[in-house]
Protein backbone atom coordinates (compact mmCIF):
# COMPACT_ATOMS: atom_id res chain seq x y z
CA UNK A 1 0.00 0.00 0.00
CA UNK A 2 1.03 3.15 -0.67
CA UNK A 3 0.68 5.94 1.87
CA UNK A 4 1.57 9.90 1.30
CA UNK A 5 3.72 10.83 3.71
CA UNK A 6 3.39 14.42 5.55
CA UNK A 7 6.24 15.57 3.26
CA UNK A 8 4.06 15.12 0.33
CA UNK A 9 0.93 16.65 1.39
CA UNK A 10 -0.13 19.49 -0.62
CA UNK A 11 -1.12 21.61 2.08
CA UNK A 12 2.40 21.34 3.65
CA UNK A 13 3.89 22.36 0.63
CA UNK A 14 2.20 25.32 -0.17
CA UNK A 15 2.44 26.70 3.42
CA UNK A 16 6.29 25.90 2.62
CA UNK A 17 6.64 27.95 -0.47
CA UNK A 18 4.42 30.93 0.99
CA UNK A 19 6.31 33.34 2.25
CA UNK A 20 5.04 36.59 4.47
CA UNK A 21 4.40 39.54 3.04
CA UNK A 22 6.86 41.95 4.71
CA UNK A 23 6.15 45.08 3.11
CA UNK A 24 2.17 44.54 3.66
CA UNK A 25 2.37 44.27 7.36
CA UNK A 26 4.56 46.48 7.89
CA UNK A 27 2.74 49.19 5.97
CA UNK A 28 -0.55 48.34 8.12
CA UNK A 29 1.70 48.48 11.07
CA UNK A 30 2.41 52.15 10.09
CA UNK A 31 -1.06 52.85 9.45
CA UNK A 32 -2.22 51.56 12.78
CA UNK A 33 0.29 53.47 15.15
CA UNK A 34 -0.43 56.77 12.79
CA UNK A 35 -3.91 56.47 13.33
CA UNK A 36 -3.39 56.32 17.14
CA UNK A 37 -1.07 59.13 17.20
CA UNK A 38 -3.83 61.34 15.15
CA UNK A 39 -6.19 60.71 18.01
CA UNK A 40 -4.37 61.15 20.93
CA UNK A 41 -3.14 64.58 19.82
CA UNK A 42 -6.41 65.41 18.71
CA UNK A 43 -7.60 68.97 20.54
CA UNK A 44 -10.26 67.71 23.31
CA UNK A 45 -13.84 69.42 22.65
CA UNK A 46 -14.87 72.30 24.75
CA UNK A 47 -18.12 71.18 26.80
CA UNK A 48 -20.86 72.60 26.82
CA UNK A 49 -20.97 76.31 28.54
CA UNK A 50 -23.30 78.17 31.12
CA UNK A 51 -23.36 82.25 31.14
CA UNK A 52 -25.29 83.51 34.66
CA UNK A 53 -26.10 86.94 34.27
CA UNK A 54 -27.20 88.94 37.32
CA UNK A 55 -30.57 91.06 36.34
CA UNK A 56 -31.07 92.01 40.27
CA UNK A 57 -29.48 92.51 43.41
CA UNK A 58 -31.88 93.95 46.74
CA UNK A 59 -31.55 94.08 50.05
CA UNK A 60 -34.57 93.27 51.70
CA UNK A 61 -35.12 94.11 55.86
CA UNK A 62 -38.28 92.45 57.41
CA UNK A 63 -39.33 94.63 60.19
CA UNK A 64 -42.58 92.52 60.84
CA UNK A 65 -46.14 93.26 60.45
CA UNK A 66 -45.95 97.37 62.03
CA UNK A 67 -44.15 99.91 60.98
CA UNK A 68 -44.84 101.76 64.27
CA UNK A 69 -42.92 100.31 67.75
CA UNK A 70 -44.88 100.13 71.13
CA UNK A 71 -41.94 98.41 72.88
CA UNK A 72 -38.64 99.28 73.20
CA UNK A 73 -37.67 95.83 71.49
CA UNK A 74 -38.32 94.75 67.54
CA UNK A 75 -36.44 91.46 66.31
CA UNK A 76 -35.34 92.58 61.93
CA UNK A 77 -34.46 90.00 59.58
CA UNK A 78 -32.27 90.86 56.93
CA UNK A 79 -32.05 88.96 53.90
CA UNK A 80 -30.22 89.04 50.57
CA UNK A 81 -32.24 88.94 47.24
CA UNK A 82 -30.48 87.91 43.86
CA UNK A 83 -31.89 87.41 40.59
CA UNK A 84 -30.01 85.80 37.82
CA UNK A 85 -31.21 84.71 34.16
CA UNK A 86 -29.01 80.95 33.58
CA UNK A 87 -28.03 80.78 29.80
CA UNK A 88 -27.38 77.04 28.14
CA UNK A 89 -25.23 77.02 25.46
CA UNK A 90 -22.96 74.31 23.41
CA UNK A 91 -19.65 74.29 22.07
CA UNK A 92 -20.77 76.31 19.03
CA UNK A 93 -22.26 78.99 21.58
CA UNK A 94 -25.36 78.30 20.16
CA UNK A 95 -27.97 78.65 23.10
CA UNK A 96 -30.05 75.53 24.33
CA UNK A 97 -32.08 76.60 27.01
CA UNK A 98 -32.60 79.59 29.45
CA UNK A 99 -33.95 79.86 32.69
CA UNK A 100 -34.35 82.19 36.04
CA UNK A 101 -32.91 81.22 39.12
CA UNK A 102 -33.73 83.02 42.06
CA UNK A 103 -31.54 82.73 45.74
CA UNK A 104 -33.23 84.82 48.84
CA UNK A 105 -29.82 84.80 51.36
CA UNK A 106 -29.45 85.62 54.95
CA UNK A 107 -27.53 88.99 55.45
CA UNK A 108 -25.53 86.67 57.92
CA UNK A 109 -22.75 88.19 60.61
CA UNK A 110 -23.05 91.95 58.52
CA UNK A 111 -23.48 95.41 59.88
CA UNK A 112 -26.60 97.32 60.36
CA UNK A 113 -26.46 100.88 60.77
CA UNK A 114 -28.80 102.12 62.74
CA UNK A 115 -29.90 106.14 62.42
CA UNK A 116 -31.84 108.75 64.57
CA UNK A 117 -31.47 112.08 63.72
CA UNK A 118 -28.13 113.30 64.65
CA UNK A 119 -27.53 109.83 66.53
CA UNK A 120 -25.85 106.87 64.57
CA UNK A 121 -25.08 102.88 65.86
CA UNK A 122 -24.22 100.08 64.02
CA UNK A 123 -25.11 96.33 64.82
CA UNK A 124 -24.64 93.36 63.78
CA UNK A 125 -26.49 90.27 62.08
CA UNK A 126 -26.34 86.79 63.64
CA UNK A 127 -25.45 83.93 60.84
CA UNK A 128 -29.35 83.67 59.95
CA UNK A 129 -29.50 87.34 59.06
CA UNK A 130 -31.62 88.57 62.58
CA UNK A 131 -30.54 91.29 64.47
CA UNK A 132 -32.39 92.12 67.79
CA UNK A 133 -32.91 95.89 68.02
CA UNK A 134 -33.28 97.46 72.08
CA UNK A 135 -33.69 100.63 72.69
CA UNK A 136 -32.90 100.60 75.67
CA UNK A 137 -29.65 98.85 75.44
CA UNK A 138 -26.33 100.95 76.94
CA UNK A 139 -25.47 101.25 72.80
CA UNK A 140 -28.76 103.79 72.55
CA UNK A 141 -28.59 105.83 75.78
CA UNK A 142 -27.70 108.55 74.10
CA UNK A 143 -31.30 108.95 72.28
CA UNK A 144 -33.08 112.34 72.84
CA UNK A 145 -36.28 109.93 73.95
CA UNK A 146 -38.52 112.44 73.97
CA UNK A 147 -38.33 114.19 70.36
CA UNK A 148 -37.57 110.24 68.97
CA UNK A 149 -39.95 110.29 66.22
CA UNK A 150 -37.99 107.89 63.57
CA UNK A 151 -35.24 105.32 63.29
CA UNK A 152 -34.06 104.11 60.49
CA UNK A 153 -32.39 101.39 59.75
CA UNK A 154 -29.99 100.62 56.44
CA UNK A 155 -27.73 97.56 55.04
CA UNK A 156 -25.50 98.13 52.22
CA UNK A 157 -23.78 95.68 49.88
CA UNK A 158 -22.00 98.15 47.90
CA UNK A 159 -22.53 101.58 46.25
CA UNK A 160 -25.78 100.40 44.15
CA UNK A 161 -27.22 97.96 46.94
CA UNK A 162 -29.01 99.24 49.69
CA UNK A 163 -31.60 98.40 51.68
CA UNK A 164 -33.26 100.84 54.23
CA UNK A 165 -36.48 100.68 56.13
CA UNK A 166 -37.72 103.44 58.57
CA UNK A 167 -39.35 102.68 62.24
CA UNK A 168 -41.69 105.08 63.52
CA UNK A 169 -41.77 105.36 67.58
CA UNK A 170 -45.03 105.90 69.16
CA UNK A 171 -45.86 108.39 71.45
CA UNK A 172 -46.97 106.35 74.45
CA UNK A 173 -43.12 104.71 73.85
CA UNK A 174 -41.30 107.57 74.18
CA UNK A 175 -42.32 108.56 77.52
CA UNK A 176 -41.73 104.81 78.68
CA UNK A 177 -38.51 104.74 77.38
CA UNK A 178 -37.70 108.37 79.03
CA UNK A 179 -38.92 106.89 82.69
CA UNK A 180 -37.34 103.46 81.89
CA UNK A 181 -33.66 105.07 81.90
CA UNK A 182 -33.86 105.61 84.90
CA UNK A 183 -35.69 102.78 86.30
CA UNK A 184 -32.67 100.23 84.67
CA UNK A 185 -29.59 102.39 85.03
CA UNK A 186 -30.00 104.83 88.10
CA UNK A 187 -27.18 103.58 90.58
CA UNK A 188 -28.58 100.63 92.85
CA UNK A 189 -26.48 100.53 95.56
CA UNK A 190 -28.16 104.07 96.55
CA UNK A 191 -30.95 102.30 97.28
CA UNK A 192 -32.73 99.99 99.43
CA UNK A 193 -34.83 96.18 98.48
CA UNK A 194 -38.04 98.27 98.92
CA UNK A 195 -36.83 100.83 95.78
CA UNK A 196 -35.27 97.82 94.19
CA UNK A 197 -38.76 95.81 94.08
CA UNK A 198 -40.50 98.95 93.11
CA UNK A 199 -37.98 99.28 89.63
CA UNK A 200 -39.34 96.39 89.18
CA UNK A 201 -42.56 96.28 89.29
CA UNK A 202 -42.39 99.88 87.89
CA UNK A 203 -41.27 98.05 84.97
CA UNK A 204 -44.10 96.14 84.84
CA UNK A 205 -46.66 98.13 84.99
CA UNK A 206 -45.19 100.21 81.83
CA UNK A 207 -45.43 96.83 79.68
CA UNK A 208 -41.85 96.46 79.64
CA UNK A 209 -41.93 92.71 81.31
CA UNK A 210 -38.80 91.79 79.59
CA UNK A 211 -36.92 94.58 81.27
CA UNK A 212 -38.79 94.01 84.70
CA UNK A 213 -37.35 90.08 84.29
CA UNK A 214 -34.00 91.30 83.44
CA UNK A 215 -33.36 93.42 86.43
CA UNK A 216 -35.31 91.00 88.94
CA UNK A 217 -32.92 88.08 87.76
CA UNK A 218 -29.93 90.27 87.91
CA UNK A 219 -30.42 91.98 91.18
CA UNK A 220 -30.99 87.93 92.60
CA UNK A 221 -27.92 87.32 90.88
CA UNK A 222 -26.06 90.22 92.76
CA UNK A 223 -27.46 89.29 96.34
CA UNK A 224 -26.51 85.26 95.87
CA UNK A 225 -23.52 86.20 98.31
CA UNK A 226 -25.84 87.71 100.78
CA UNK A 227 -28.72 85.49 101.66
CA UNK A 228 -30.50 87.59 104.14
CA UNK A 229 -30.53 90.82 101.87
CA UNK A 230 -31.55 88.08 98.80
CA UNK A 231 -34.44 87.12 100.89
CA UNK A 232 -35.52 90.88 101.70
CA UNK A 233 -35.39 91.62 98.23
CA UNK A 234 -37.47 88.78 97.25
CA UNK A 235 -40.11 89.02 100.16
CA UNK A 236 -40.17 92.66 98.94
CA UNK A 237 -41.42 91.99 95.66
CA UNK A 238 -44.00 89.46 96.81
CA UNK A 239 -45.57 92.41 98.68
CA UNK A 240 -45.35 94.89 96.24
CA UNK A 241 -43.92 97.48 98.13
CA UNK A 242 -42.98 101.10 97.52
CA UNK A 243 -40.59 103.53 99.11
Amino acid sequence: MYILSPRSWPLHSACKHAKPNLRLIAALASLLLAGCANQSTQPELSRDRIDRELISHTIQIDIGDSAVMSLPQRNVRVTEQLFYRVNYLDQQGNLLDARDEYHSLPWAEKPIVVVAGNFQTTLHTDQDGHVQLNLLNDGFLDLDYQNLRVIQLCAQADQTVRGEVNLLIGRDLRGKLHEAVSLIYDNLEEDDVDQWAYRVHRLAELGLDVESNQLENMLILLTTGDPILQGEFIQALEINSRP
